[in-house]
Order: C-alpha cells, then structure tokens, then sequence
C-alpha cells in the first residue's frame, strides 16, 4: 500500500459540483472532490457509476454540464485536451501497431517539435522507468501485454505531466502480471513525483495501490477515505459491501444506561454500544467484517456476543477458509486463517460451532 499522502495544502485538482448528464440520464452528479499533489488516488465503483466519465472531463474529452474542474487554481473546463498538463493511459493501451517501441514512446514529443536531442534523452529515460531497456526496436506484436501496457505508460510519462490518468490500465492483464504491474505503477509514482489518479472496479486493486479512495455509486461520490478507513469504517452499506464482504444486522435500541444502549440483533442476541454510536433513531444498521468473527467448536468465553451456528459449507482459499453458516435463521459468512485453524477436525460441514465477536468490531452505518 501507498503512504498517506499530506492533504493539508492545497489540491492539484478540485472538482466543484461537476454534473454530467447524457440525456436523462445523470452520470455524474453533483460531485466536489480535491486531488492532493503526489497522491495516488482512485476512483472506486461498479460499471456505471460515472467514475470514467469523470475521468474524461478531467482530461478534457467530455464538458461538464456544471460545476467546475481547476487545476494548481486555474480552470480547465473549457480548455482543450492537448492543452492541458496531463496525460491519459488507457484500458486498450492504444499503441500504434505500425510503429516500434521507441518510435511509439517518442511519438508526442515529436508532434510537438522537441529537439532531438532532447527526445532521445527523455525516451530513454522513461523506457528505463518502466524497465524496457534493450526492447526499443521491437513492434507491439512482439510484445506481451504487460509489455505493451509499460509502452502506453513510457508515452504517457515522456510528456511529464503534472497528472496522468490511468482508465482500468491493468484489467486485461492476468492475475500474476496484474499484481505485478500494480506494484510497478506504485514504484512509479513515487519515482517520477507525480500525481497518479485511477480509475478502476477492482476493490483489491485500488485498496493495494492508491492512497485515497473515492467511492462512487449512480453518479455520486459516498464515501472518500484512505484504505483502511474505507475497509474499516464504511459509512453506508454500499460502501460496506462493495469493498469485501460484510454481515449486515438490523438493530433495534431497546434500553440505555449509563452512556452505552443495549441492541438487540435479530434474532442473535443483544450487545452494548456507546451511545454516540447511535444516530437519531432506534433502529440500526450494522455491519461485521468475516475475518471479525471468532470460530470456535466451544462456545467463547471473552465474546461480547457468542451465537450458536451451524457450519453449512466451507471454500478453501490456501491461507484462509470461507465459512458459510446458518445462525438464528439466517446465513452468516466468517472467514478463518488455517493457520490458526489448524485443521481442527470439528470444523466440517454440518458441525455445530459458536461465531464469537467483539463489540469494537461492529461498524453502526449511515443507511
């Protein structure tokens, strides 16, 4: 994972209000955001919720239908794409076949006029960045995917640009080059001091590489945090259930006493919350996290809340197990190191075991 980034000063990018609509159709609504300097930032959502659409305003390739986008202070609304400081990379790499790896890096600089010398000193310079040394005569048919997606960032990075976007990048790569490539981009970012904005739908891939997280849903943006923020203090069910896997309770407040409320979850007993936990109403919702829960063919006796379950069906995963249970009538998922399991040989389909938790660990959410 990225460093926290400081957001104190003041933003390279601030979006004001942007709307965007296609019709009836509203695909970014109302959205304000501020992009730190240096940060690796991504924008996080399911297909259709507005995330590329916002990205190409940033770029200049669409035109908000409100609201504002400045970058270092200064408006870029209405300034064309070649005229803004920043550079796109997008899903298709967009490589030219007919041209070589060199050819192909130094491309926009030499629409541009640069000197030659000074083209060959900046293509080299990033081929070595994204360690393609030694591959600058080959065509794009000669190379892997991940090769050619170092080629689309080596021509994005050659024009040194105060921001680079970067449109799904890695979604068609495999697993084990995607990871690899995640990894590199990170190396990238703070190698070349710029800022880096992403837009992806993979949780996993912007929770290992950005250092702030936007997540959008239908056009808006719901919640904007670093990464463990996100995973560990999800302030909506959305936001609860799109990055990982969450249990969802209804609560009910049933009594207070001495700063804390007593909840009954459903059918699974009642725990004791601080008060400021609790919104303007009496009835909750709260969320666990799978990895929260103690499994345990004895009942726990540390748990704040033991609930008798039964083990219906378990995944293994290598390092972790996925259990899915049955408990006070509905389904329940907990996930377990085997490491720590240790193989226990009661914990089988059918068994009947005890899901403990803590209170610390349940999340009260917005909605």
């Amino acid at each position: 994972m990225s460093p926290r980034v400081d957001v104190s000063g003041p933003p390279l990018v601030r979006i004001e209000g942007v709307t965007r609509r296609f019709g009836p159709v509203v695909a970014v609504d109302r959205v304000s955001l501020d992009i730190p300097e240096n940060a690796f930032y991504a924008l996080l959502g399911p297909s259709g919720c507005g995330k590329t659409t916002l990205l190409r305003m940033i770029a200049g390739f669409e035109q908000p239908d409100e609201g504002r986008i400045l970058l270092d202070g200064e408006d870029m609304t209405r300034v064309p794409p070649n005229r803004r400081p920043v550079n796109m990379v997008f899903q298709s790499y967009a490589v030219f076949p007919h041209m070589t790896v060199w050819k192909n890096v130094a491309y926009g600089l030499e629409v541009t006029g640069v000197p030659q010398g000074e083209i060959r000193r900046r293509v080299e310079e990033a081929l070595a960045l994204v360690r393609l040394e030694g591959m600058e005569a080959r065509r794009p048919h000669q190379l892997s995917g991940g090769q050619k997606q170092r080629v689309a960032l080596a021509r994005a990075l050659v024009k040194r640009p105060r921001l680079l976007l970067l449109d799904e990048p890695l979604s068609a790569l495999d697993r084990k080059l995607r990871e690899d490539m995640q990894m590199e981009l990170v190396r990238l970012r703070h190698e070349v001091g710029i800022t880096f904005l992403l837009v992806t739908h993979d949780q996993d891939e912007a929770l290992s590489m950005a250092d702030r997280i936007a997540v959008m849903n239908a056009g808006r943006v719901l919640q904007v945090a670093d990464p463990r923020t996100l995973y560990e203090q999800p302030r909506t069910r959305f936001v609860a259930e799109f990055i990982g896997t969450a249990n969802l309770f209804e609560g009910r407040v049933v009594a207070r006493c001495d700063g804390t409320v007593r909840v009954r979850m459903e059918d699974l007993g009642e725990v004791r919350l601080p008060a400021e936990s609790v919104g303007n109403g009496t009835h909750l919702r709260l969320a666990l996290r799978p990895e929260k829960w103690r499994v345990d063919p004895e009942r726990p006796p540390a748990a704040d809340l033991a609930v008798a379950a039964r083990l219906v069906e378990m995944a293994y995963h290598g390092d972790t197990s996925r259990l899915h249970l049955e408990a006070g009538g509905r389904r329940l998922v907990a996930v377990v190191h085997n490491a720590r399991r240790g193989g226990d040989p009661r914990l089988v389909p059918g068994a009947r075991v005890w899901l403990g938790l803590a209170v610390a660990d349940l999340v009260v959410l917005e909605d």
